[in-house]
């Protein structure tokens, strides 16, 4: 075990931040679903979750991870402090105010948080920080620090046609991707499925949020009557060649449902027959494992993370779904979020058909951060300069239900 190391003002400080951030003023599951996503869900059972105050659980877990020391055993975050996963995971927030983010970079810089010199010195350039360490971290953590020195490409003369042509299809969005968000795809993707009305009939998108809780939207299931009819076909998609699997089916359960209305938060929660990813549930040592590594051993969570995250314009996302009920897919480039969410509404790029109702709509940490609801079926409360064009037709955008809207409806149901 490391000694404590921060100061006490910074101590302090830490926590009434932390106690500020939206998901620690939900219930459990939130809280839990947040430590998760920050990689340490080793520290949901040794914390009290239950914690009627924020403030006693920030305390708290300050108290838990400072002195717990590097995490070189997480393959996704070999060079985090325990700590410094949680402080820098709440500076990326997207509704993490930009005084608390800086007071985050500066821990991060000043208690070397992260063993990575490169990643310290570009929050230093971002924040402007004149900072000095007030600790080091083992250099042997630290990964390589030498430039890249690339071979020399080959010169070419570009042929293209119609320079304006051109210029349609070239936007300032990059298509790289890390390795790390194609495994969080397909991660994510085992816990999708196709709803079917009858079976057989595509009918609808739905996700897992509990071990055998869905959610998905009313105007998918409008009443739980619809249920005795209505099943869900996961691992439902095409391979390689084309050919497509027939996946799994469960049935739902008749006599449990929740939901509200389209022209309200259009969701509906109901239960399935049984554990759809059972099979793959998480051994004692996964709880901190990246999406890669989870990949590799065949594990699973069994369900989604839901985040009641705020939702800011121009923030990437991405949908996995079934567009016009045909297998999965997912578009991981080209989608953001046009502008700022409203208390029950959120727009953004994105490419769906029908059949995509009831998918995820996911960030770049894979939560779940709203579901989708329609294309563009009601103008949000302020419409900035991108939505009117938008309205215009110039562009076709969606729209979704925020997780922070539906949240308190349905979490006393979720997984504790």
């Amino acid at each position: 075990m490391a000694d404590q190391f921060l100061s006490l003002t910074d101590r302090q400080q830490l926590a009434k931040t932390l106690s500020n951030v939206y998901d620690l003023k939900m219930g459990p599951a939130a809280r839990a679903a947040f430590l998760e996503t920050a990689g340490l869900g080793r520290f949901v059972p040794a914390v009290n979750l239950a914690a009627e105050a924020p403030r006693t659980l920030a305390a708290e877990l300050v108290t838990k991870l400072e002195p717990f020391g590097m995490l070189p055993a997480i393959p996704s975050q070999p060079q985090y402090h325990a700590l410094g996963a949680l402080v820098d995971y709440v500076r990326q927030l997207s509704d993490t105010p930009a005084t608390d983010a800086r007071l985050m970079a500066e821990m991060m810089v000043r208690y070397q948080l992260i063993a990575d010199p490169l990643y310290l010195d570009r929050l230093k350039s971002e924040y402007q920080l004149d900072v000095q360490p007030v600790r080091q971290t083992d250099p042997a953590l630290s990964p390589p620090t030498d430039p890249p020195a690339p071979a020399d490409e080959p010169a070419f003369e570009p042929v293209v046609g119609d320079q304006s042509e051109l210029e349609l299809i070239v936007n300032s969005e990059d298509n790289f991707i890390d390795i790390d968000m194609l495994a969080g795809a397909i991660y994510t993707a085992q816990a999708v499925g196709r709803i079917e009305l009858p079976k057989g009939r595509a009918h609808g998108t739905g996700f897992l949020i509990g071990p055998d809780l869905m959610l998905t939207n009313y105007h998918v299931f409008k009443n739980k009557d619809v249920l005795t009819s209505a099943v869900v076909r996961f691992d439902y998609h095409a391979n390689a060649d084309g050919a497509i699997t027939k996946g799994r089916v469960f049935e739902f359960q008749p006599d449990f449902y929740v939901g509200s209305p389209d022209k309200e938060l259009d969701f509906a929660l109901v239960k399935i027959k049984g554990e759809p990813l059972a099979d793959r549930k998480l051994q004692p040592g996964d709880e901190d494992l990246g999406y890669l590594e989870l990949l590799r051993r065949g594990r699973h969570r069994g369900y989604l993370l839901l985040a009641p995250r705020e939702i800011v314009e121009h923030e990437r996302v991405n949908i996995i779904q079934h567009p016009n009920g045909n297998p999965q897919k997912v578009v991981l480039t080209q989608n953001y979020v046009l502008a700022n969410m409203s208390a029950d509404r959120v727009h953004y790029l994105a490419d769906t058909l029908p059949g995509s109702s009831g998918s995820p709509v996911l960030n770049r940490y894979w939560e779940v951060i709203a579901l989708h609801h329609s294309g563009g079926a009601h103008p949000p409360q302020k419409a900035n300069n991108n939505l009117q064009k938008v309205l215009k037709g110039l562009y076709k955008f969606n729209e979704g239900i925020p997780i922070r809207a539906i949240m308190p409806k349905i979490e006393r149901y979720l997984p504790q």
